[in-house]
C-alpha cells in the first residue's frame, strides 16, 4: 500500500497537512549538516531529499547554499513543495527506486527510509548508494521509538540501522538526535554512512 504514490497523494488530498508535516524544516537540518561537514560535505554540494513532502527540509538545505534536489512521489506533496518555496529547489515528482536523476553528493533521508516497509529496507539503502557519487554521504534521521503505533514511520534500533547500512555505507556517525523537534524529542537518531567503493 505505502509503495504507490495514491496512498500517500490520498494523505496529503485527506489531510491537507499529514501527521508528520511540521510546517517547517526540522531542526535537524543543521544539526546534521554540522555533523557531516567535518566528514566530508562540502558547501555547495548536490543534494537530494527523497521523500520531501512540502518541501520545508530541501528549502532550509538550499538556504544554506546547497544545490538541492527534492524527490517525491505523490504529485500532491511536489506541487505543495513548488507552491510554498517556488523554484529555489529542482523539485521531481519521481520513485526513487526507478528514477534516473542524480547522481549526487549526499542524501538528506529525514522521513523516507521510516516510511519504508522495512522488508523495503535493504533495497532502499541500495538505490540510496546507486544514486550517490563515490564517497557520497547518507544523513538519516531516524526513530527508535514510535510510541507503539504501526507504521509508517517504522522504528529500528541503532544496531539494526548499523547492519543495514553497513552493507553499502560505512557509518561515521550513529548517535541520538539532541535538537529534535518536540513532538519528536526521545525518539530520533543520526546516522551519517559514506559510500563505499
Amino acid at each position: 500500500m505505502t509503495t504507490h504514490p495514491d496512498y500517500w497523494n490520498q494523505l496529503y488530498r485527506d489531510e491537507g497537512r499529514p501527521g508528520w508535516d511540521m510546517d517547517g524544516e526540522t531542526p535537524l537540518v543543521r544539526e546534521l549538516v554540522d555533523l557531516a561537514l567535518p566528514l566530508g560535505l562540502r558547501p555547495g554540494s548536490q543534494l537530494v531529499v527523497p521523500g520531501c513532502g512540502y518541501g520545508h527540509d530541501a528549502a532550509a538545505l538550499e538556504a544554506q547554499g546547497f544545490q538541492v534536489t527534492g524527490l517525491d512521489f505523490a504529485p500532491l506533496a511536489i506541487q505543495g513543495a513548488m507552491h510554498r518555496y517556488g523554484d529555489r529547489v529542482a523539485w521531481s515528482q519521481a520513485d526513487w527506486f526507478t528514477t534516473k536523476l542524480g547522481p549526487w553528493d549526499a542524501i538528506f533521508d529525514h522521513t523516507c527510509f521510516v516510511a519504508m516497509d522495512p522488508v523495503r529496507r535493504p533495497a532502499y539503502l541500495e538505490s540510496c548508494a546507486a544514486h550517490l557519487r563515490p564517497g557520497g554521504l547518507w544523513l538519516a534521521v531516524l526513530f527508535h521509538h514510535v510510541n507503539g503505533r504501526p507504521g509508517p514511520p517504522h522504528a529500528i534500533s541503532q544496531p539494526e540501522a548499523r547492519k543495514l547500512a553497513e552493507a553499502h555505507f560505512e557509518v561515521l556517525h550513529l548517535d541520538e538526535a539532541q535538537n529534535s523537534h518536540p513532538r519528536r524529542a526521545g525518539r530520533e537518531f543520526l546516522v551519517i554512512g559514506r559510500k563505499r567503493g
